[in-house]
């Protein structure tokens, strides 16, 4: 699969350069518009090359495991994040929907007022924004612990099969 990553992030690079050798440029016409816009995506797909590096290091293995280990605690929090900016959107959506001037036209308006204020970047309101924040410290934090615990199982495992590694080696020297 990575092979295939490097092999599509190259393609914009030429493809850019078979429409300089044609004379036009790829943001000049309206009709290429939304191949540039998918050539830059493609582009930013480069990034998955990084993963090429979990190869060589323990730290980027143990990082992996733990991240597919904590699945559940990630969708967990996923479903406690998502339920908690519902409900306090819609909280704020009612409280501030009859005011004039207000921000809130819409539960989705004031569900990114809810995520801003549940990740404690902070923004207007008093007693539901302080119930929000308090909310959101609780709900990013619970499964954080968790995720830490996998992360640590993990790099001992990750640790102990090295050394297991190392000493079968050095045992196979010494009777050879």
């Amino acid at each position: 699969p990575l092979n295939i990553i490097d092999s599509l992030t190259i393609i914009p690079f030429y493809v850019e350069i078979l429409f300089a050798a044609c004379g036009f440029g790829i943001n000049t016409f309206g009709d290429f518009r939304g191949l540039a816009m998918v050539m830059r995506v493609v582009r930013v797909m480069r990034v998955a090359r990084i993963f090429k590096l979990a190869r060589y290091s323990s730290g980027l293995k143990s990082f992996g495991i733990t991240v597919k280990t904590s699945l559940p605690e990630l969708s967990m929090l996923t479903l406690f994040l998502l339920t908690t900016v519902i409900f306090f959107s819609t909280l704020m959506y009612f409280a501030e929907r009859d005011e004039p001037n207000t921000k809130f036209k819409s539960i989705p308006h004031a569900g990114w007022w809810c995520i801003v204020t549940m990740t404690t970047v902070g923004y207007v309101g008093k007693l539901i924004a302080s119930c929000a924040s308090i909310s959101g410290v609780l709900v990013l934090a619970f499964p954080i612990t968790m995720i830490v615990e996998n992360f640590s199982r993990n790099y001992d495992i990750e640790r102990k099969d090295f050394k297991r590694i190392q000493q079968k080696r050095r045992m196979a020297k010494t009777y050879n």
